[in-house]
């Protein structure tokens, strides 16, 4: 995920995918020691998905015991990050609530857990969209929990309620690819090298 005006001599961080999953229990361990015992966890698709789900099982461990479900919105990643932190009214649709509509109620605690937290329109339209839909049945607890978050980038009036790491750094998950120049996917992705070999495609080159 890039910084507003990145360019390739951006530095950039390169999560992997063990310290991203170690993250995620230590954010579980947070929620737990903070007293909030989330009822329903929702993770954001594509990395809050992974994130939450190692949450989760973290709670579980502890004895919180948590309805689950992965939704998405709209955003397609790097290619849509310039727009959204230009956009002072970005559109944003959130789509896979109706499993929420139907089982949410005003006495749940909902946590909505996402792997970076940057403009925060992604949350607030998952937000906004519960609550137009839920009414009086909308949670009064929501809490947010990221491992990673951008507060120079932040475009809402909230900040996540837990977080490990604050950066303004391009920050490449271990999922991405789309973006990387053939050298950083061989320098920090090199088990890519031996995949592309066997499917026949040309690696990526810029």
């Amino acid at each position: 995920m890039p910084a507003p005006g990145s360019g390739a001599e951006l530095d950039k961080i390169f999560v992997a995918e063990e310290a991203l999953l170690l993250d995620a229990y230590k954010l579980g361990v947070e929620v737990y020691n903070s007293g909030f015992q989330p009822s329903f966890i929702v993770g954001l698709w594509r990395g809050g998905s992974t994130v939450g789900i190692a949450v989760q099982e973290c709670l579980t461990y502890l004895g919180v015991e948590t309805d689950h479900i992965s939704i998405r919105t709209s955003y397609r990643g790097a290619s849509d990050y310039a727009r959204m932190l230009e956009d002072q009214s970005p559109s944003i649709r959130v789509h896979g609530t109706q499993y929420l509509l139907e089982n949410l109620n005003a006495s749940d605690r909902l946590l909505i857990v996402d792997d970076v937290y940057s403009t925060g329109r992604n949350v607030a339209a998952v937000i906004d969209r519960l609550c137009q839909r839920l009414k009086k049945n909308m949670p009064g607890d929501v809490r947010i929990a990221v491992p990673w978050y951008k507060p120079a980038q932040n475009r809402t009036g909230r900040e996540p309620d837990f977080y490990l790491h604050e950066t303004e750094q391009w920050l490449v998950l271990p999922y991405e690819l789309n973006g990387l120049s053939l050298e950083e996917i061989r320098t920090h992705k090199s088990f890519m090298n031996e995949i592309f070999d066997e499917t026949g495609q040309t690696r990526p080159l810029s």
